[in-house]
């Protein structure tokens, strides 16, 4: 066990990483994997969208009942108003709406189960939507959902605790055609995959 997570942690640090960097991939990749289990309860938002750096997208909202529990995850105002105005981003939006996080060695034993290169992969895919600001989780009241948003949450909507807690909403844009949607895991890496590849890879 002890010569594999020291192999693990070499593949995963390389030169100039620390174990800490090391733990923060694999939380990446576990964040990843999260999003990617949770795609198939989401809705599309936006049809038309942008990333930070101007690339074309579609937003996919995954709906969750912000439940006490959940609120205590961020400093969320009392006043509704005052919440429905406030937003989270990136790696905390995950967070935030309900992913897991990882003590040091939790995370180790994580990423012996995964393997190293997958996890250097998922993190990968991690990084490029934080570094394009595509992950972003609002509060919404029901009544203040668009109409399209919610005749898509449907009989979720008639939940009491919806009514009550009012609902978090995490977008997540991703670099995708209107016509190749395809809310699982497969599309949502091959979405990634795609524009990763055709980026210019940053100079040492």
């Amino acid at each position: 066990m002890i010569f594999r997570t020291l192999s693990l942690l070499r593949s995963l640090q390389g030169a100039h990483h620390t174990v800490n960097d090391a733990q923060a991939r694999i939380q990446q990749a576990c964040d990843y994997r999260w999003l990617r289990g949770q795609l198939a309860h989401g809705m599309i938002g936006a049809r038309e969208a942008r990333l930070a750096d101007g690339t074309p997208a579609v937003s996919v909202v995954l709906p969750f009942v912000a439940s006490p529990e959940r609120r205590r995850g961020g400093r969320w105002p009392d006043a509704p108003d005052e919440r429905e105005a406030c937003f989270v981003e990136g790696a905390h939006a995950c967070r935030a709406a309900g992913a897991p996080g990882y003590r040091k060695l939790e995370s180790l034993s994580r990423g012996l189960a995964e393997g190293g290169m997958a996890v250097l992969k998922d993190a990968a895919r991690f990084q490029y939507l934080v570094d394009r600001q595509a992950l972003r989780l609002t509060w919404r009241r029901v009544e203040s959902l668009a109409p399209d948003l919610a005749g898509q949450l449907g009989y979720r909507l008639a939940a009491a605790d919806s009514e009550r807690h009012g609902l978090f909403l995490l977008e997540i844009r991703l670099p995708a055609a209107a016509s190749d949607i395809a809310l699982n895991g497969e599309w949502l890496d091959r979405c990634l995959d795609r524009y990763r590849r055709i980026l210019p890879t940053p100079a040492d």
